[in-house]
Protein backbone atom coordinates (compact mmCIF):
# COMPACT_ATOMS: atom_id res chain seq x y z
CA UNK A 1 0.00 0.00 0.00
CA UNK A 2 1.26 3.48 -0.93
CA UNK A 3 -0.09 6.97 0.34
CA UNK A 4 0.87 10.14 -1.12
CA UNK A 5 -0.69 13.56 0.34
CA UNK A 6 -0.60 17.01 -0.96
CA UNK A 7 -1.77 20.12 -0.26
CA UNK A 8 -2.37 23.60 -1.65
CA UNK A 9 -4.78 26.34 -0.71
CA UNK A 10 -7.87 24.96 -1.47
CA UNK A 11 -7.69 21.29 -0.02
CA UNK A 12 -5.77 18.31 0.97
CA UNK A 13 -5.57 15.48 -0.82
CA UNK A 14 -4.81 12.15 0.10
CA UNK A 15 -3.93 8.75 -2.79
CA UNK A 16 -3.77 5.64 -1.30
CA UNK A 17 -2.80 2.82 -3.91
CA UNK A 18 -1.81 -0.53 -4.33
CA UNK A 19 -0.41 -2.98 -6.50
CA UNK A 20 -3.30 -5.72 -6.41
CA UNK A 21 -5.96 -6.41 -9.02
CA UNK A 22 -7.48 -3.01 -9.20
CA UNK A 23 -10.86 -2.37 -10.14
CA UNK A 24 -12.00 -3.02 -13.25
CA UNK A 25 -13.40 0.13 -15.49
CA UNK A 26 -17.36 -1.36 -15.13
CA UNK A 27 -16.91 -1.23 -11.87
CA UNK A 28 -15.75 2.06 -10.58
CA UNK A 29 -18.98 3.71 -10.92
CA UNK A 30 -20.50 1.14 -8.40
CA UNK A 31 -17.44 0.67 -5.51
CA UNK A 32 -19.18 3.06 -3.50
CA UNK A 33 -22.68 1.45 -3.61
CA UNK A 34 -23.77 -0.36 -0.23
CA UNK A 35 -23.50 -4.19 -0.59
CA UNK A 36 -21.49 -4.22 -3.96
CA UNK A 37 -18.61 -6.58 -4.16
CA UNK A 38 -16.86 -6.90 -7.32
CA UNK A 39 -15.30 -9.53 -9.00
CA UNK A 40 -12.14 -9.29 -7.26
CA UNK A 41 -13.43 -9.04 -3.96
CA UNK A 42 -12.31 -11.26 -1.43
CA UNK A 43 -15.08 -14.00 -0.17
CA UNK A 44 -14.91 -12.77 3.23
CA UNK A 45 -16.33 -8.93 2.14
CA UNK A 46 -19.51 -7.81 2.42
CA UNK A 47 -19.64 -4.92 -0.05
CA UNK A 48 -19.71 -2.04 3.25
CA UNK A 49 -16.01 -0.90 3.43
CA UNK A 50 -16.08 2.27 0.77
CA UNK A 51 -19.77 2.80 1.17
CA UNK A 52 -19.05 3.83 4.74
CA UNK A 53 -15.64 5.62 4.44
CA UNK A 54 -17.48 7.50 1.46
CA UNK A 55 -20.28 8.72 3.86
CA UNK A 56 -17.57 9.62 6.53
CA UNK A 57 -15.11 11.70 4.15
CA UNK A 58 -18.10 13.55 2.47
CA UNK A 59 -19.85 14.19 6.51
CA UNK A 60 -16.39 16.38 6.81
CA UNK A 61 -17.11 18.35 3.72
CA UNK A 62 -14.48 15.80 1.68
CA UNK A 63 -14.44 13.59 -1.53
CA UNK A 64 -13.12 10.67 -2.23
CA UNK A 65 -12.56 9.04 -6.17
CA UNK A 66 -11.27 6.00 -7.49
CA UNK A 67 -8.83 7.18 -10.06
CA UNK A 68 -8.67 5.23 -12.96
CA UNK A 69 -4.52 3.91 -12.96
CA UNK A 70 -3.62 0.53 -14.49
CA UNK A 71 -1.69 -1.66 -12.26
CA UNK A 72 -3.65 -1.77 -9.09
CA UNK A 73 -6.72 0.37 -7.08
CA UNK A 74 -5.78 3.91 -5.93
CA UNK A 75 -8.28 6.18 -4.52
CA UNK A 76 -8.09 10.05 -4.38
CA UNK A 77 -9.55 11.51 -0.61
CA UNK A 78 -10.14 15.71 -0.66
CA UNK A 79 -10.88 17.16 2.47
CA UNK A 80 -11.47 21.39 1.18
CA UNK A 81 -10.39 24.10 3.52
CA UNK A 82 -13.50 25.46 2.81
CA UNK A 83 -16.86 25.90 1.82
CA UNK A 84 -16.77 25.45 -2.56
Amino acid sequence: IFVHARENAMFTEIQISDTGPGIPKAEQNRVFDRFFKGKNASPSSVGIGLALAKQIITSQNGTVKVLDRPGGACFAIRFYKGVI
